[in-house]
């Protein structure tokens, strides 16, 4: 019996079934080859190692282990491996699913890639934004408090950015997927309320210790009773003064340079040597 006579008997014609294979075999050629390319494309450009250093690294210490870029690509290779399976079903005239499932994934496509491309490009530029937030508090606040003593605010603030800017790259990814907006728009701006909060309450809660050593350190500096190369003992250190800030004392030794908060300076036991003032 032939091969065409066996395929008739299940009515399939040879050219179709053909078709039908050759439909598969692109296809998985084709998401195989879509799954590289949004990899490399990640790798190359920069995303990839953003998502990794950024919201994967948070996610990471909340016990997920998440890889968004090759999520991405999985997702877009299964999505092409479905349509594949459809188109070769339609090849031999199989139209189970055509207009309930086949149809509506194609409508839904440009869908899914403006969400991606979203998540993607957008978690990126979130990454460079709390970056150049960082990079710039620090050289203008951190490095430069002078008479704060040293700061670490940068950090905490950019990670506050991070959140609420990713919570808006979410949201309009949700936005691109055709989710109802109106329950989205509330959302963000009652996360704008709550960034606004946390950055005033990350400011309090900053200066709230500090409050002691800002009293101490006023007391000192007004009544000049510990001032820049004096020779000062306090709190087991000793050495050279070189500033007394708002919040802490710095003292020079053989050992190297100490911060000494000055509520611990004024509430314990301490001893100066005044520096020498020169003759005229």
């Amino acid at each position: 019996m032939a091969i065409e006579d066996v395929l008739s008997g299940f009515g399939f014609e040879a050219r179709d079934l053909a078709v039908a294979a050759l439909t598969l075999v692109f296809g998985y050629i084709i998401g195989k080859a879509a799954k590289q390319f949004v990899l490399n494309l990640a790798e190359s450009s920069g995303v990839r190692q953003k998502l990794r250093f950024g919201i994967e690294k948070e996610a990471k210490k909340l016990g997920f282990s998440l890889d968004f870029a090759y999520m991405g690509a999985i997702i877009l290779e299964y999505v092409i491996y479905v349509l594949a399976i459809f188109l070769a079903l339609r090849a031999l005239s199989i139209e189970i699913g055509m207009n309930t499932i086949l149809l509506p994934i194609i409508a839904y496509i440009p869908n899914i890639l403006g969400a991606a491309i979203t998540l993607l490009v957008g978690s990126a530029i979130v990454e460079i934004a709390a970056d150049i937030v960082k990079y710039r508090l620090h050289d203008a606040i951190d490095e430069k408090s002078g008479d704060m003593g040293p700061m670490n605010i940068s950090t905490p603030i950019a990670s506050v950015v991070r959140y609420f800017l990713y919570s808006i790259i979410f949201i309009t990814a949700f936005l691109q997927l055709g989710l109802r907006a109106e329950g989205l728009l509330a959302f963000v701006l009652n996360a704008a309320v709550v960034f606004l909060a946390a950055v005033a309450a990350l400011g309090v809660f900053s200066l709230k210790d500090q409050v002691p050593n800002l009293s101490a350190g006023y007391y000192l500096k007004r009544g000049k009773i510990i001032e820049q190369g004096d020779r000062l003992s306090a709190y087991g250190i000793s050495g050279e003064v070189e500033m007394v800030t708002s919040f802490a004392t710095i003292v020079r030794n053989a050992k190297g340079i100490h911060y000494i908060p000055n509520a611990k300076i004024t509430g314990g036991v301490f001893s100066i040597e005044k520096k020498k003032k020169k003759k005229d």
